[in-house]
């Protein structure tokens, strides 16, 4: 999984009957009425069609989320459902981006992985690495001077031998993503806050040590175990190998009976990133210090994986088939062209086509369903991109500072205005370099601009560049400078023999009128065929196409250099302000095509001047959507659009995470004597004698869902046919309330942010199509920060060092010039601490109020959360009358001390089942309404299952409503008795999933008995594929032994679901399926068609 999950979208898609959606989770508000799950799975319904315009648009970044659903398996007994998708992220193609195996801008969510991005040398290196390295405190401790200078730490690290900083983690599985950092003495931060646990486990990889698997375990007690590792191998560095992400293999549930299988295979390609320079300029022009430019750009081979094959528990496989011809944009690699859902005799998929239509790059254009053997085709999804506008090669210096296509013809280090001395606009100095500026329409580049779907209905997309409001695009600062004396001037223009003139070429004179000015005309006299007398003529014109002057360079002229002949000459009368024409002609030449120069000075006016330097960018890097566009095949049915302003109409509402910093000012020093034995010393970092200018940003760009910008204030306008249907107003935290907070060290170290209070929605008002607000939500939120940071000892275990060199050896004699060469060998380095910084948001309160009536009704819910375990204690909902009602949830943890079964429930709690609910109250202004609550029983070291379930109404005594009698050794309810009621029992199969049959008025242990014990239980139970003539033969057996009871038995298709269904009376119920696993007849015993389900879509 290449890139970050995104929610799931349904679009015009197929409901499969067999995704069963039945994993039930215990809210905040109870059912007020005790009753055993649900477990009789529901008739098929007849496939649909979801709506037009559903396609949500990212909560304060304006990121359309387009994805094609490939297969959920509910897992309703298992307890966790499982989605597959592919994913597109309409965010803009960046420069030097690697298409995924499904094509650019595509991911494929279909498992998870842990992956990390290792800061200096990885962490888990033996010794050195971060885990096992005390970091010194200060920088004299660093530059320790009792070793050689190789051998000290800091020098140590700035080689790549010792690791200085923790690497980042991130994680992302069905549906949950996030990232940690691991410390020294075994500790653990999640940046996000979370109750998940990791475990990590090492072995020895390619001879050295190495992370080798992890295992999450979530808040249900639910393991991910990621095993299969990827191996990174660079091309630099002390120790190039290891591993860089684990990928999903096993999902267990708390029964640790149960798991869903992952499996992937091997795949090797190379990598290259993008390229960079870094330039040390020297400040002053005292030829103390020597400039010094380091280029870099590396690659990474990676033996990485793809997967290929998920095995449910009830044999459910869905399976990955790739090219067999490697990729023209990635050597090494394959594209992924088919996915294969089966189960023994249905299976269906899909096949996606690709080109290289993006720049070259891999590009998915279709993807096609097919069912069946045979693999019949059905329409497919079809996807278009903005081609007009291409992408440059990557490793282009056409990128913005975001790293999207512009048209920069200079390098990547760009040109900037910096406060530093020896200015020509004191206190500014200018740099020269590329233009880095954002280009709203190159940008567009590659991005999806279309969707059609098999329906025949088609999305529009209309994207457009990022905005906002901040200082550092809008500079323009004000500076009086003293005016030269004199300004040279110099004009290249090409001379074509064939042409007459050879060459036209105009200028604006800007010195003062009346003044000397003189000329130096060059040229080169070895172009070109000369016969005799060769040579070439400059005419000079004033505006009025009146001659001034005639100046002729013969090639027989002397000259020093024998490439060059230069004429010089003087003129008087120029008039400031004025154009003049240059006309050059060749004489007797042919064939002759060079350049000719043409130097000037012009005399000023002295004085001074006030000059205004500035740098307006009106974009930022990424795209946001404009508009979208839905169409039922050629009609409109809906529209979308989107305005980014604050209240007053104009002002964007967007607000930057990070500006790009790309110069910093050092003082460097130097050592003179290599030999000299002596204590490390540095004078300070102050008088700066340096300008560092790097082509990236000296701190990473600071991003929330994939964009550099967040809103706080969204405009969404519907159109249905033309018609206005209204418009909603969303208002978001963004980095305008939250900023990053960087940090003004040298060496930098990374900026400070807090991506879990951005993108929060704070206020949505819904308008009619008059324009009157008809509901107005408020939210408010709880911010908190993460407390390790008040603890000296975990502070010290996160604590990471930044280091840079600032004072070099010269090596050549004391009284030659220069001393300094910042590319020589460091001898003394500085060093910056920090530590990582980790939070989490809580919505506190959510107001809702009504302007629909007459008057405004408002309500106001108030939530409540464990403060250790972040879970959700209490809603307090007040009504417009003021009456409070609440719902109060039970955890485990809050039933451990003490009462009935409080050991279960504290076991519950240490194997991380922190989020099980297991009681809930409702009470209206302090009088009790009801309380339900559940024991558990412990039934092995891993399987904790309700005993009973108990219920209160107001102030009565409580009721034993509902006994769970037994389970099975995969935690399956298998008899269970209403305290009112008969007995039920429950017999499972295809992997213990799907219920084969319910029998009531019977007691378990016969039940037991007659299918074979427990061993005959766990048979049927494990048996994935039964036949249906085995179910049928087993209830038959039920019917005849248990003439008292009432029994109801079914058979299933796994993949596309319930095929058979006797009732307690023996009346026969069949569901019949096409190719595709869609419903297609519902057949009565007698083979009569009850239902049929005609799908129509125009081909």
């Amino acid at each position: 999984m290449s890139r970050l999950k995104l929610p799931k979208i349904y679009r015009c898609l197929l409901i499969f009957p067999f995704l069963l959606y039945g994993l039930a989770t215990l809210g905040q508000t109870p059912t007020l009425t005790p009753s055993i799950d649900n477990v009789i799975p529901p008739s098929p319904n007849v496939s649909s069609i979801n709506k037009f315009g559903s396609i949500p648009v990212g909560q304060s970044t304006g990121i359309p989320s387009i994805s094609v659903p490939i297969y959920t398996w509910s897992g309703r007994n298992f307890g966790k459902s499982i989605s597959i998708s592919l994913a597109y992220h309409n965010s803009g193609v960046k420069v030097d981006e690697t298409a995924s195996n499904i094509g650019m801008g595509w991911a494929l969510n279909a498992g998870g992985v842990v992956s990390r991005t290792v800061r200096g040398t990885y962490d888990e290196l033996t010794t050195d690495g971060f885990l096992y390295r005390t970091m010194p405190p200060t920088s004299y401790d660093g530059n320790t001077f009792d070793l050689p200078v190789n051998e000290r730490l800091f020098n140590k690290m700035n080689a790549g031998k010792v690791d200085s900083q923790c690497d980042i983690f991130n994680y992302n599985f069905n549906g949950r993503s996030g990232s940690f950092v691991l410390g020294r003495n075994g500790d653990i931060l999640f940046l996000e806050q979370t109750k998940l646990k990791v475990e990590k486990f090492f072995d020895n990889i390619n001879g050295n040590q190495a992370f080798s698997k992890f295992i999450i375990t979530d808040e249900s007690g639910y393991k991910y175990v990621f095993e299969d590792y990827e191996l990174s191998i660079n091309n630099h560095g002390q120790f190039p190998s290891f591993t860089s992400a684990w990928y999903l293999t096993h999902i267990y549930n708390p029964t640790q009976n149960d798991s869903v299988e992952f499996l992937y295979e091997n795949t090797t390609f190379t990598n290259y990133s993008g390229a960079g320079s870094t330039e040390a300029i020297p400040l002053n022009n005292d030829g103390y210090g020597y400039p010094s430019q380091l280029n870099f750009g590396s690659s990474t081979v990676l033996h990485a994986k793809r997967p290929k094959k998920i095995t449910f528990t009830d044999g459910n496989t869905v399976e990955f088939f790739y090219d067999n011809i490697q990729r023209q944009d990635l050597p090494g690699d394959f594209l992924l062209k088919k996915i294969i859902i089966s189960k023994s005799q249905l299976s269906y998929g899909f096949k996606l086509d690709h080109d290289y239509s993006i720049s070259d790059r891999a590009t998915l254009v279709s993807v096609t369903p097919f069912g069946g053997s045979s693999e019949t085709i059905d329409k497919p999804y079809r996807f278009e991109y903005l081609t007009s506008q291409t992408l440059p090669q990557k490793g282009s210096a056409q990128q913005d500072h975001w790293g999207y296509a512009n048209n920069n013809n200079g390098g990547l280090i760009p040109h900037e205005y910096v406060r530093a001395p020896n200015g020509q606009y004191n206190p500014w100095r200018e740099f020269p370099g590329g233009n880095r500026d954002t280009d709203p329409l190159r940008m567009l580049a590659g991005s999806m601009t279309k969707i059609t779907y098999p329906t025949g209905g088609y999305t529009i997309f209309e994207m457009q560049a990022n905005t906002a409001k901040d200082n550092w695009l809008e500079q323009n600062e004000s500076v009086t400078t003293t005016l030269p004396p004199y300004t040279d001037r110099v004009m290249n223009e090409g001379l074509n023999s064939d042409l007459s003139p050879a060459a036209s070429v105009s200028f604006v004179f800007g010195g003062e009128t009346n003044t000397k000015t003189t000329f130096d005309f060059s040229v080169n006299p070895l172009g070109g065929n000369c016969n005799s007398g060769c040579g070439i003529k400059l005419e000079l014109y004033n505006s009025s196409n009146s001659l001034i002057t005639t100046q002729q360079i013969n090639f027989s002229d002397p000259s020093a250099d024998p490439y060059k002949i230069t004429k010089h000459f003087e003129l008087g009368g120029l008039v400031k302000n004025q154009s003049y024409f240059v006309k050059v002609y060749t004489i007797n030449l042919s064939g002759y095509y060079d350049y000719m120069e043409l130097k000037w000075r012009e005399t000023n006016a002295g004085g001074t001047s006030t000059v205004v330097l500035s740098h307006v960018q009106p974009f930022v890097g990424g795209l946001r959507i404009k508009k979208i566009a839905d169409f039922s095949e050629n009609q409109s049915v809906q529209t979308k659009e989107y305005e980014y302003v604050n209240e007053d109409g104009i002002t964007s509402s967007g607000a930057l995470g990070f500006r790009p910093q790309y110069t910093y000012q050092v003082h460097y020093e130097h050592k003179s004597d290599p030999d000299l034995f002596e204590q490390p010393s540095y004078s300070g970092n102050f008088n700066y004698n340096y300008a560092i200018r790097t082509s990236n940003t000296v701190n990473d760009i600071a991003y929330v869902n994939g964009s550099p910008v967040t809103y706080k204030r969204i405009i969404e306008k519907i159109t249905s046919n033309g018609m206005s249907l209204g418009k909603t107003v969303r208002y978001f935290s963004n980095f305008g309330d939250y900023p990053v907070i960087g940090n003004d060290v040298f060496p930098a170290v990374p900026n400070d942010i807090k991506p879990w209070a951005l993108g929060l929605l704070q206020k949505e008002e819904v308008y009619n199509v008059a324009g009157e607000l008809v509901q107005k939500t408020e939210n408010t939120y709880n911010l908190y920060s993460d407390n390790y940071s008040s603890d000296a000892q975990r502070v010290e275990n996160f604590r990471s060092v930044s280091i840079a060199p600032v004072k070099f050896l010269w090596a050549g004699p004391k009284d030659s010039f220069p001393h300094i060469v910042p590319d020589a060998e460091p001898h003394y380095f500085l060093s910056s601490n920090f530590t990582p910084v980790a939070g989490r948001s809580e919505v506190a309160r959510k107001t809702v109020t009504d302007y629909s009536g007459i008057s405004a009704i408002a309500k106001v819910i108030n939530y409540s959360y464990d403060p250790d375990d972040y879970y959700l204690k209490e809603t307090a909902t007040t009504n417009s009358k003021g009456d409070i009602r609440k719902f109060v949830s039970e955890y485990p943890k809050d039933r451990a001390a003490t009462g009935p079964n409080a050991t279960v429930f504290a076991n519950m709690y240490a194997k991380n089942m922190i989020n099980t609910v297991v009681g809930e109250k409702e009470i209206l202004n302090s009088n009790p309404l009801m309380y339900q609550w559940k024991d558990y029983a412990s039934l092995t070291a891993n399987l904790f299952a309700p005993s009973a379930e108990y219920s209160k109404h107001g102030n009565e005594a409580e009721e034993r409503r509902v006994e769970y009698s037994n389970y099975d050794t995969h935690g399956n309810l298998v008899s269970v008795k209403l305290s009112r009621g008969p007995s039920m029992c429950y017999v499972w199969g295809y992997g213990g999933d799907y219920l084969i049959a319910k029998i009531t008025n019977a007691d378990y242990s016969t039940v037991k008995n007659i299918l074979g014990g427990d061993a005959g239980v766990e048979s049927l139970r494990s048996d994935r594929d039964p036949s249906d003539a085995t179910i049928e033969a087993l209830t038959n057996n039920l019917r005849n032994a248990l003439p008292g009871a009432e029994i109801e038995n079914f058979t299933y298709n796994t993949l596309a679901g319930i095929t058979s269904h006797v009732d307690v009376k023996g009346n026969h119920t069949f569901y019949q399926y096409d190719e595709f696993g869609r419903l297609r007849y519902v057949k009565d015993q007698n083979g009569n068609i009850i239902k049929q389900a005609v799908y129509n879509y125009n081909k």
